[in-house]
């Protein structure tokens, strides 16, 4: 991907126009829209101003923030940035636990920590559908969160990295605490609740809480085994 392209991407899902990023970067308007539709030539500088205003540091997708974009129903620019940045992401949607008319899509990139958080309107002219995303090496089940919730993080104009981490650790959890109750419905012994512990610290995000409850559950269970 060219930079011109990559940069074109990056306008598309910010939801700003070109003279807005452009203004943002402190660069002649007219000289930055002359040069996005194949124009005049735009200096390595300017490019590099037009670059960090849309988050991209390093020559990747900027670790420090949540990236916050507005997508197309075709996801094309979505799907070329998450290609060009070489990441393979974990997903998570939130919906909106009232009338569905927008959802987000959470993604989180481990390797080098990028996290998008990107607002996707649903048309309620067309049938529900499950579009394919690249990169994507492990898909979460979906979370509905309260109305005022998704309206609180609808209107931000930066979402906190803990407060999108939240949603990551909420489902980890879940698969965690799905997995200790019982086996093929048999209870669970203190060594398969020890593997559970040492799979369960395995996360980049857990719960200090839910293990904590696990170690409750080994130490009674150890105790009935010895009488």
């Amino acid at each position: 991907m060219t930079r011109r392209d990559l940069i074109n991407n990056l306008i598309d899902l910010s939801g700003k126009t070109p003279s807005r990023i452009a203004e943002e970067a402190g660069l002649s308007r007219s000289g930055v829209l002359r040069w996005l539709k194949g124009g005049s030539d735009l200096g390595n500088k300017a490019q590099d101003k037009l670059l960090s205003v849309l988050g991209v540091s390093g020559g990747t997708l900027a670790s420090d923030r949540v990236h916050l974009w507005t997508n197309d129903p075709s996801l094309k620019s979505l799907c070329e940035i998450l290609v060009w940045s070489n990441e393979e992401f974990e997903t998570v949607v939130l919906i909106d636990d009232s009338v569905p008319i927008q959802n987000f899509i959470c993604l989180f990139g481990p390797l080098k920590s990028i996290r998008i958080l990107v607002r996707q309107t649903i048309s309620p002219m067309l049938p529900p559908s499950d579009p394919t995303i690249p990169c994507v090496i492990r898909r979460h089940p979906a979370i509905r969160i309260e109305h005022d919730l998704f309206d609180q993080i609808n209107s931000h104009k930066k979402i906190p990295i803990d407060e999108f981490d939240r949603f990551f650790k909420c489902v980890r959890s879940r698969k965690v605490e799905e997995e200790i109750p019982t086996k093929q419905g048999k209870s669970l012994t203190s060594k398969e609740l020890k593997e559970i512990l040492t799979r369960a610290k395995d996360w980049s995000v857990d719960s200090g809480v839910l293990r904590e409850d696990i170690r409750t559950l080994i130490e009674h269970i150890e105790s009935q085994e010895e009488k």
